[in-house]
């Protein structure tokens, strides 16, 4: 065993990567001396956990996310179940000093139960690696995980220009690449999380599934119209929208096309710019009240809700929606987010 302690020493250090080997009861069995820089605080010359790893964490306020402080005991629980459902898998996390994590968990073959995780800071070096297809912090049990990106500057292009979170799909939701915003969203756990490379949705079974069956569909629908899904956030009233949708035509690598290949964006409707409803009205050449409807749905609200909200019956709110659809040619009520989104990006105000 002390070859693969080695082996995982030096894929470490050539990464400039923390590294820690568990045993299958969690108990610390290695580090290098990078995991012991980042958390001077743990004494790892003693016999550790994950769990005492976590705690001295959550004591010394090195994550970010209020959610882990709020109930450390139940995130523990479900990176355990990670560990225990998933051979290998790769998340991001943010620091409390703004720095972004990648994280590789493995468990080892032909060991007793053992695993390990290995933690880089995400430079623009480490994107630039990913997006080249050169990573090489794969699976040590063989095998890549992530396929192989399109041409670095086309993702470089797409992904950064673009004002919200967005990533690059294959049909199967493995990431190939994501903007800054995106990691973001993944590095907090709102909603969204990477496992095994693959985008997941951990707290909502049902929009995961909505989501793995749209995406591996989309290529196979008469229209190639884009797909807007709503994604729970945690602690959160208001979902995120993803769109699933072709990237924009444009030659890649060699002349060839880029297919097989979706552009998944996510917008938060509690940051969009702020637009007026008669801007909206005039724009899509609706009525001021249809507008207002038509806002409320871009900022996550149910047509229940904004019945409530406006104290009127569910069906006086249907039907302004279907007046909404006739006059504007959209097909359903995510167009008409799409579409308000879109306003809000180009008109909006930022303040």
């Amino acid at each position: 065993m002390s070859d693969l302690v080695h082996d995982l020493s030096s894929r470490a250090r050539d990464m400039n990567a923390a590294l820690t080997v568990f045993d299958k009861s969690d108990t610390l069995l290695a580090t290098n001396d990078k995991q012991k820089t980042i958390y001077p605080f743990i004494d790892f010359s003693r016999s550790v956990t994950f769990r005492d790893i976590v705690w001295e964490c959550v004591k010394h306020k090195k994550f970010s996310s209020d959610t882990i402080y709020s109930d450390p005991a139940r995130w523990i629980g479900y990176a355990e179940d990670l560990r225990r459902f998933n051979r290998f898998w790769q998340s991001f996390t943010l620091h409390s000093d703004g720095r972004v994590i990648q994280i590789t968990y493995e468990r080892l073959d032909d060991t007793d139960g053992w695993w390990y995780q290995i933690r880089r800071d995400v430079t623009s070096n480490v994107q630039d690696s990913v997006r080249g297809g050169f990573d090489s912090l794969i699976s040590l049990n063989g095998g890549g995980v992530l396929p192989p990106s399109g041409q670095p500057s086309f993702v470089v292009r797409l992904l950064d220009a673009l004002p919200y979170p967005a990533a690059l799909l294959t049909p199967r939701c493995q990431v190939i690449d994501g903007n800054q915003s995106f990691a973001s969203i993944v590095a907090r756990g709102d909603g969204l999380s990477l496992v095994g490379g693959r985008l997941n949705i951990p707290d909502a079974p049902t929009e995961q599934a909505e989501l793995s069956k749209r995406a591996a569909g989309f290529f196979r629908r008469r229209t190639r119209t884009p797909i807007t899904l709503r994604v729970s956030r945690l602690d959160q009233p208001s979902p995120y929208f993803a769109t699933l949708s072709e990237p924009p035509a444009q030659s890649v690598g060699s002349g060839g096309p880029m297919t097989g290949i979706l552009l998944l964006t996510l917008v938060d409707p509690d940051i969009l710019p702020a637009v007026s409803a008669r801007a909206v009205a005039e724009l899509l050449q609706i009525t001021g009240s249809e507008a207002e409807i038509a806002l409320a749905l871009c900022s996550g609200r149910s047509v229940d809700e904004i019945a409530e909200d406006r104290g009127v019956e569910r069906r006086t709110v249907y039907n302004q929606v279907s007046s909404i659809l006739g006059k504007t040619g959209l097909r359903n009520q995510a167009g008409i987010v799409r579409q308000v989104t879109m306003i809000c990006w180009h008109f909006g105000s930022r303040v």
